[in-house]
């Protein structure tokens, strides 16, 4: 029998998992640096402030079924636990025909890519620094849900250097391991010593599952919300940006 995709991630799911030898201790980010030989950073409100585009491009779509996303809600629901429209119709009993829902898909990712392909979507302030310092001491990649093309397309005029991205194209999405573990492979770096950062459980929990340690980014969106598998949190990328600032 062949070895299918995945079959082989589901096997280094399984091999991140044995490594992963400090699960359920907390620790400090400069620990997580320390031990880590490469560092994965998710795109979507950690380092692009792209969320409330997500909502604006899924509201004008649903405002055909008279229905909007209260910011709070797609916060929680849609951004941070990742349940998306399928999470909507159950949470809401909102109606919509099965064979509606892919159409609506393909008109929310058509006012998205505008969005991008437009400038319209910005980086979050420090996102550019941090990169750079990052790229200086670790190998480093960006691992998104999000197209790769999207994410290049709004990062190509403000990141310099670039570091890899990995999109989510073909592959399972968080809280799924796949794009982390695609990330870990193109590294070459074993899933136990790459380093995730990440704003939304579904990111956390896809990272917990790869066998990566994860930092939780706090942000405004995300306050409050709970993350328990995150190895630490961080205050935002200001605070990430004075610890890569303070190292030798």
């Amino acid at each position: 029998m062949g070895f299918s995709y995945y079959n082989r991630y589901d096997t280094m799911i399984e091999i991140g998992k044995l490594n992963q030898t400090r699960g359920g201790i907390s620790l400090t980010l400069s620990e997580l640096w320390k031990n880590a030989r490469a560092v994965l950073f998710d795109f979507d409100g950690v380092l692009a402030d792209s969320e409330p585009f997500y909502r604006k491009s899924w509201n004008e779509v649903l405002a055909n079924y008279n229905h909007s996303v209260p910011e709070n809600e797609y916060w929680k629901h849609w951004a941070f636990f990742g349940r998306g429209l399928r999470g909507e119709i159950d949470r809401t009993g909102l109606r919509i025909d099965e064979d509606d829902i892919n159409s609506l898909v393909r008109m929310q990712k058509d006012l998205y890519r505008d969005y991008c392909v437009k400038g319209m979507v910005p980086l979050f302030r420090n996102a550019p620094a941090v990169l750079a310092l990052t790229v200086e001491k670790k190998t480093c990649a960006i691992a998104s849900n999000t197209h790769s093309e999207l994410v290049k397309a709004i990062a190509k005029s403000q990141i310099d250097p670039l570091p890899p991205v990995i999109g989510g194209e073909g592959l399972r999405r968080k809280p799924s391991p796949d794009i982390f573990l695609r990330a870990s492979d193109y590294l070459s770096v074993d899933p136990s010593q790459c380093l995730v950062f990440e704003d939304a459980w579904k990111g956390v929990k896809a990272a917990e599952s790869a066998g990566m340690p994860v930092v939780l980014i706090r942000n405004s969106y995300n306050a409050g919300l709970p993350a328990p598998e995150a190895s630490c949190e961080i205050q935002g990328l200001h605070e990430l940006y004075g610890f890569l600032k303070g190292l030798k």
